[in-house]
């Protein structure tokens, strides 16, 4: 934001002074009032030598005026021919007759043109009104000579010099005043985005300062509520879980005692088998609620030694798993990923668990790589199993989903995906389910890189 709003005053400085530029090439003065007091000082001068002295004297002088700047010299014809003054050209005309003190009727013709001879105005985007710019001028003498003049003043505004004295002097201050006024809106905006990427990935933010400009600081105190509102919603929640989750285990104890008693043997065991699968998913129920209200703290995690780490477990157990080795580019690190690592480990594992239950083997690799318009890394669980219909892929991952098909049917309560993408969409990833075009599913999991 502040690149965009310092690139933007700088483009409206820019812009203010072509505007400048081209309105006063229109409208402005076309010789500087410098230049038009010297064209007047040396008319006169040159007027006086005309008339007082003897014309070869007179040539001599008139020629040593300023050689290169000015060329003065008499004629019987006159350098600028009759036509219709333009009003710059009048208002010199009638300056040269009041300070010269010339007649009545006395002929004043001036010429005011661009060096190639171009109209001194031109259209507003033509080059020749940047060309230099030239005075033709005739005066009649009292003997029926012509006094003429040719010469270069300076224009009324030459952009080349003038800019670059006006654009740091009016461009710099502004962009230095502009810069530490963004600063000061930029800051607290750019810490509410990190705070805001922080709570998306779960983490716990402490209040934020409140700074900044009028709707920095209503928006700051309006996130810091929120945050506190969801803190508190959490854990209510959390705590109502509990409860109800400790009410229920006194039941479920008192009728497993009382099943106990049934003289009828397989009764008593389809009721105690009943009530064991009651009590685990009131307790993975209570495990699905506490992923919302963890309060691990985040860190940086290696994710290669994270799965390497989950891998080891499996295998002490004698669990058909393979984790493929890392292959970095040349030059690069490990990926770490910013999180908190028994969540990762929880929601690795339950996909791990999900691809050993339905396929027998399960094998683990770790990318990085462009997904969409972001970088991410990516895990990707794949099994040998039957795969699941295009309809179900994201159906089983609701909580106690068990479909009737050869995936869906077995063990389990159907929580433990739905843990999974619960732990991974709490980093700000997500959990996608595919089949493989050679048979299996593969459980992809995308963290921001």
């Amino acid at each position: 934001m502040a690149n965009q709003l310092g690139l933007l005053m700088l483009a409206g400085a820019l812009a203010t002074h072509g505007i400048g530029v081209l309105f006063l090439q229109q409208v402005g003065a076309l010789v500087h009032p410098i230049a038009l007091s010297q064209v007047l000082e040396r008319h006169a001068i040159a007027h006086v030598i005309a008339n007082e002295l003897p014309p070869t004297r007179a040539a001599s002088l008139l020629a040593a005026l300023d050689p290169g700047v000015l060329r003065v010299w008499t004629a019987s014809d006159a350098e600028v021919a009759p036509h219709r003054m333009q009003a710059e050209e009048l208002k010199l005309a009638a300056a040269l007759r009041a300070r010269l003190s010339l007649a009545a009727g006395t002929p004043v013709w001036v010429q005011i043109e661009r060096i190639d001879g171009g109209p001194a105005r031109d259209t507003v985007l033509a080059l020749r009104n940047w060309a230099a710019l030239q005075v033709r001028i005739s005066i009649g003498l009292a003997d029926g000579r012509w006094l003429n003049s040719w010469q270069h003043p300076s224009g009324g505004y030459e952009w080349w010099r003038l800019l670059r004295f006006s654009l740091p002097v009016s461009i710099l201050p502004v962009l230095v005043l502009g810069y530490v006024f963004v600063r000061r809106i930029v800051r607290p905006v750019r810490a509410l985005v990190d705070a805001t990427e922080r709570v998306g990935r779960g983490e716990h933010v402490d209040a934020l300062p409140v700074t900044g400009p009028r709707e920095a600081r209503e928006l700051t105190v309006a996130f810091d509520a929120m945050q506190h509102k969801l803190h508190r919603f959490v854990q209510d929640r959390t705590r109502m879980l509990a409860a109800i989750g400790h009410d229920f285990r006194t039941p479920i104890t008192s009728l497993r005692l009382q099943a106990a008693l049934i003289d009828d043997e397989p009764l008593r065991e389809d009721m105690v088998e009943t009530l064991a699968d009651l009590r685990t998913m009131v307790e993975e129920t209570l495990d699905f609620a506490r992923d919302d209200a963890a309060r691990e703290a985040t860190r940086p995690i290696d994710l290669h030694a994270l799965l390497q780490a989950v891998a080891r477990r499996y295998r002490e157990v004698g669990d058909r798993l393979v984790v493929q080795p890392w292959q970095p580019p040349q030059g690069s690190a490990p990926p770490v990923f910013r999180g908190r690592p028994a969540a990762l480990r929880r929601a690795v594992s339950n996909l791990i668990d999900n691809a050993l239950r339905h396929g027998g083997t399960a094998r683990v690799s770790l990318s990085t790589g462009v997904l969409g318009d972001d970088v991410a890394h990516r895990i990707d669980i794949d099994d040998d199993g039957p795969g699941l219909a295009p309809e179900r892929l994201d159906q089983v991952f609701e909580p106690f989903w068990r479909g009737s098909d050869a995936r869906g049917s077995g063990q389990g309560l159907g929580l433990g995906l739905s843990i999974a993408r619960t732990c991974v969409q709490a980093h700000g990833g997500d959990v996608v389910l595919a089949n493989r075009p050679d048979g299996g599913l593969r459980a992809s999991i995308h963290l921001p890189a």
